[in-house]
């Protein structure tokens, strides 16, 4: 299970200028829209790479336990520490971390500037702070369910789910691993994986995501696999954004269906304030 199923939530709480601005952002987007252009026509797979696809990603599934395993799997939740880059320097939080399978996420960071949670599911996305929610804008919230939906152990579940395409795209070495290339795109969603060939674990997976300031090309580096109720789960993640390392994730605890509520996921209702009467200044 890839703990890190909200890249562009961690992107936005690491600052929190950015996380007020998220909002602002889209719209200015929308109204100055970028020229059209014709995007270049995608080449089909080989046959071959397709059928070498379906086979690579069912030794992956055959690594986490089987698919009778991994269809089991309703809700999981972390917690760990996350170090990332901000304008102002690194900046070390506790995060927080619940998912029901396959479109609810929460994500709650602990951070020199208080508590925030961010909870994205098919009705809406949202920010909430100590004392107000902030809606986030139709694209972003799409974008966070991506996230979710690039999340290995959910597309371990999709192998018989026709719209789940995985295509074998050859080899390349980390370190003094000859990985297995794997892409794979489910419902809008693509990522690129790069499997030990030996254990069909994740060593590094590659993904663009579109945020606030544009696309970003997202590379995570996958480490200290532990046995997690039968599951291996990474529990030592780096994740690079265009090149650059911006963060860095260690898991302390890992859980597999705890039995997350689905009242995690509602909006709460803050109070609106009431304004303070003006004071009469004291006769002289």
């Amino acid at each position: 299970m890839n703990a890190r199923i909200a890249r562009a939530f961690l992107a936005a709480l690491a600052s929190a200028a950015l996380a007020r601005s998220a909002a602002a952002q889209a719209p200015a987007r929308a109204a100055t829209p970028a020229p059209a252009s014709t995007p270049a026509k995608k080449a089909e797979p080989s046959p071959e790479a397709v059928r070498e696809g379906k086979a690579l990603f069912a030794k992956f599934v055959d690594g986490l336990g089987g698919a009778a395993k991994v269809r089991k799997v309703h809700d999981v939740q972390t917690r760990g520490l996350v170090t990332a880059k901000t304008p102002d320097g690194d900046m070390a939080m506790e995060v927080q971390t619940a998912m029901i399978f396959p479109d609810r996420i929460s994500q709650q960071l602990d951070a020199p500037f208080g508590r925030m949670a961010m909870v994205a599911t098919p009705a809406g996305a949202f920010i909430v702070g100590p004392n107000a929610v902030q809606d986030l804008p139709p694209d972003m919230r799409d974008e966070l369910l991506k996230q979710v939906r690039r999340v290995p152990l959910l597309l371990a579940q999709k192998a018989d789910d026709p719209k789940l395409v995985a295509v074998a795209a050859g080899t390349e070495k980390i370190g003094d691993v000859e990985t297995r290339v794997l892409d794979i795109s489910y419902e809008g969603a693509a990522v690129r994986w790069f499997l030990d060939p030996t254990t069909y674990r994740i060593l590094r997976s590659s993904h663009t995501s579109v945020g606030p300031q544009g696309e970003a090309k997202i590379v995570s580096e996958y480490s200290d696999y532990k046995m997690v109720d039968g599951l291996p789960v990474a529990f030592h993640l780096e994740v690079l954004t265009n090149g650059i390392k911006d963060q860095v994730l260690t898991l302390e605890e890992c859980k597999i269906n705890p039995g997350v509520e689905a009242k995690l996921f509602d909006k709460p209702v803050f109070p609106t304030p009431v304004p303070t009467p003006a004071q009469t200044p004291a006769p002289q």
